[in-house]
């Protein structure tokens, strides 16, 4: 767990993508490419859904982050990025 941010990244077609969580507050948002996308302000225990769109090329696409409780081994919780209706991997950075 990071002291008071949590962060997950993953990339969809040379695109960055990074979810950043606020320990204090327990909201979270979603950046694609160093813009924000979409962000939740507070959370009952920082887990949760966001949605948001992101341009690829001339198409308009969904992305979805989910935060999902995953038990005492991962204490930060697991983080699922879908683009475009598919899972992409992700990477816990701190």
């Amino acid at each position: 767990m990071g002291f008071l941010v949590t962060r997950w990244e993953a990339s969809y077609e040379e695109h960055r993508i990074s979810v950043t969580r606020h320990e204090l507050g327990r909201g979270f948002n979603l950046e694609w490419d160093g813009e924000e996308l979409a962000r939740r302000a507070w959370s009952w225990v920082g887990l949760g859904e966001l949605h948001g769109t992101a341009h690829v090329g001339e198409r308009a696409i969904d992305v979805k982050v989910s935060i999902e409780w995953a038990g005492f081994k991962e204490m930060d919780g697991k983080c699922i990025i879908t683009v475009d209706g598919k899972e992409i991997p992700v990477n816990h950075i701190r």
